[in-house]
């Protein structure tokens, strides 16, 4: 398993074809050029993630997700995964009830303005069934599309799942994508698109864009060499908008729903 010392050494060392560190490839540079290829690779696979809960009180609605009062463990947070969060609400019995995916999908603001004109300035509390992201100065705000309604005999929150942007490595035997002693093995064979990455930046400063252009090519291929091996396997589906034949049948057996466009 490379560690970094390998990275900015011989590994940059055979990319650039010269042992340069004292010039003007020094060590400093390397590790530095290393360090915005991990980051980049990071952000551009959504490969480094952790999860986080918050708490939900009744009528809460908004959470600012850039506050280290809101998430717990956010260091580094980027922005919400792709996975998307869940709703999830526990009884007094331990039940639960979960909203995720396409029952708790996300909203963009101008659709809720747009489907629901009094949303913002509702004092009602329900039941979610959306969130947005909303953006306010050096603020990112998390929200569901009403107020939250938590009775006093259940417990609310938020799981939320997001990228993070991994701290530069300074040891020269630390390991990429590793968190105290857990190693992700399963991202040693993308460790060489760092390296690319680096070899990119420091081309630059001999002035030769050609090869350059020519790593930044490289540590793109190794960023869809990851993100055709992770995509989702088998074919797509598609689906309706709403589940018109399960909502149909529970109307048929009185537990409500929405009407088909063919029920009359």
């Amino acid at each position: 398993m490379p560690q970094f010392s390998q990275l900015w050494g011989d590994d940059l060392t055979v990319e650039l074809g010269t042992s340069d560190t004292s010039l003007l490839f020094t060590d400093a540079r390397r590790k530095h050029a290393v360090n915005q290829g991990y980051r980049q690779f990071a952000d551009l696979t959504e490969c480094f993630q952790k999860r986080s809960t918050i708490t939900v009180s009744s009528s809460a609605q908004e959470f600012n997700l850039n506050s280290s009062a809101t998430l717990s463990g956010s260091s580094g947070f980027l922005r919400v995964a792709g996975e998307g969060p869940a709703y999830i609400t526990t009884d007094t019995a331990g039940t639960q009830e979960i909203l995720a995916g396409e029952d708790f999908p996300q909203r963009a603001i101008p659709f809720l303005d747009a489907t629901d004109q009094g949303w913002r300035s509702t004092s009602t509390p329900g039941d979610p069934t959306g969130w947005y992201l909303r953006d306010d100065g050096g603020s990112q705000f998390f929200g569901l599309d009403c107020p939250a309604d938590v009775s006093t005999s259940e417990t609310a929150e938020l799981l939320i799942p997001f990228v993070v942007t991994p701290s530069s490595m300074t040891s020269d035997t630390a390991i990429p994508f590793a968190v105290s002693t857990n190693y992700r093995r399963d991202l040693v064979p993308y460790h060489q698109g760092l390296v690319h990455y680096a070899a990119h930046q420091m081309e630059k400063l001999r002035r030769d864009y050609e090869r350059a252009d020519k790593q930044l090519t490289l540590f793109l291929g190794y960023v869809q060499r990851y993100l055709q091996a992770h995509r989702k396997k088998g074919p797509n589906g598609v689906r309706t908008a709403q589940p018109y034949f399960g909502n149909a049948q529970r109307r048929n057996s009185g537990e409500g729903g929405l009407r088909a466009p063919w029920w009359y």
